[in-house]
């Protein structure tokens, strides 16, 4: 969040006289005092520790903050969530009962200027078929674990979205979806990365998701507290400014990752693959499964869906793939970001001639996924 030099200088004003009352303000809080009964509400912090709702000049954890980071994007956040937890009354904000600053419950999706998108192992480049990724240059990929006795069974992908998000597909949202990993590379080894598992409190399928035409094939998941960024775990950028909701990737090349199976009938991938494919016209996947029996809404290929694939066939996603992005590289500054456009949802076989894969689009549904985010508890 980049913030304007209005709003720069409306915080400063604010913490200005909220780090040094005036004679007035001071005289005001005495008059209060004497009249009313100081009162706190408990309230709850991100970490699921006590808080108690006070002014923030009673706070001195979050005041000595400000003091430093006053101008600090990600710190005005915290703050305006803290108000928002206790009901945006004045200045009040959750104080931790512990001298310790805790983060707060993200409740809105990285802005292009912020922390997303950017791995740390630049491996930019074209792939004209499914390769092994590198270790570390796809950082938000997830895996999304299902109930098996005392493990568990990694039957779909996810992309994370915020430090306590992952977006995936409907149909992947199942009653046994207990844990997402992320961190992950190399499914036979358990020393190339530290990876780690969070579970699930939440999860989401889009309302209007159709099982037979595929349509809406959205689900987002909300994991029991934030994860720690590090150079394996980042978020990938969303594509919501006017910008990149307006622009069409037709004949653009965009990335699919994921450890599903590399060809129909054949085992799933131990280490991460990545792979680019073609959009196409969404008329051109209309005629495809109308062609396949494959056509059953009249809406089943409108904005709602990308068309993606390789019409000679070979290159694909494939089962256990699933709920895994369809990311599009965007030159920001002097870097590439890369912005999550899509989520794997359906096909005909895995890499068929002449049936591309069908996507969800994120940027058809981003009200709906901003919405969710906002809603976290």
């Amino acid at each position: 969040m980049k913030l304007t030099s209005c709003e720069v200088i409306t915080l400063t004003i604010t913490f200005a006289c909220l780090a040094t009352p005036s004679s007035a303000l001071l005289k005001e809080s005495k008059e209060e005092n004497t009249t009313a009964n100081a009162k706190t509400d408990s309230c709850i912090l991100a970490t699921g520790e006590l808080g108690e709702c006070v002014d923030i000049r009673k706070c001195p954890t979050i005041l000595k903050e400000l003091k430093v980071k006053k101008t600090d994007p990600k710190f005005v956040r915290y703050v305006k969530d803290s108000n928002s937890i206790c009901g945006e009354v004045g200045h009040n904000v959750c104080c931790p009962k512990m001298d310790a600053l805790v983060e707060a419950v993200p409740r809105f999706l990285p802005d292009e200027e912020e922390f997303c998108g950017s791995p740390t192992v630049k491996t930019f480049r074209r792939i004209v078929g499914g390769n092994p990724a590198k270790l570390g240059s796809w950082p938000w990929i997830a895996l999304l674990g299902y109930d098996y006795g005392s493990s568990y069974l990694f039957k779909c992908g996810g992309t994370l979205v915020t430090a306590r998000h992952v977006l995936t597909a409907a149909h992947c949202i199942l009653d046994d979806l207990i844990v997402v990993r992320l961190g992950e590379y190399d499914l036979s080894r358990d020393d190339e990365t530290q990876h780690v598992d969070i579970k699930v409190v939440k999860k989401i399928s889009h309302p209007q998701f159709h099982k037979r035409s595929g349509r809406g094939d959205l689900g987002i998941i909300h994991l029991e507290r934030n994860v720690e960024f590090t150079d394996l775990i980042i978020p990938i950028c969303m594509p919501k400014s006017d910008r990149l909701m307006a622009k069409s990737y037709i004949n653009f090349n965009p990335f699919i990752i994921g450890w599903g199976k590399t060809e129909e009938g054949g085992q799933s991938a131990n280490i991460l693959n990545e792979l680019q494919v073609r959009v196409w016209d969404n008329e051109v996947c209309h005629t495809s499964y109308a062609k396949l029996n494959r056509s059953f809404t009249d809406n089943q290929f409108d904005s709602a869906v990308i068309c993606a694939g390789d019409l000679q066939g070979g290159k694909d996603s494939c089962q256990g793939d699933s709920g895994g992005p369809l990311m599009a590289p965007e030159i920001y500054g002097r870097n590439v970001k890369f912005f999550l456009i899509g989520v794997v949802a359906y096909g005909y076989g895995c890499a068929r001639p002449n049936a591309p894969g069908v996507y969800t689009s994120t940027r058809y549904f981003m009200n709906w996924i901003i919405d969710q985010i906002q809603d976290t508890a």
